[in-house]
């Protein structure tokens, strides 16, 4: 079963050691916004498939 976007969060809150959900989604975004400006427009799309809708 795939998590949510919440689920994500909580996970990367409890493994990143943040404070705060809201922090752990500010780093996430910024992390993915980073990684998609690296990508071309199909791994981009790709990376988008496997992530939790919002």
């Amino acid at each position: 079963m795939a998590m949510t976007w919440d689920e994500v969060l909580t996970q990367i809150q409890e493994c990143g050691e943040y404070a705060t959900v809201e922090e752990a989604e500010r780093v996430t975004r910024a992390v993915l916004a980073t990684l998609g400006a690296h990508l071309d427009g199909d791994e981009r799309r790709e990376l988008a498939d496997q992530l939790p809708v919002l």
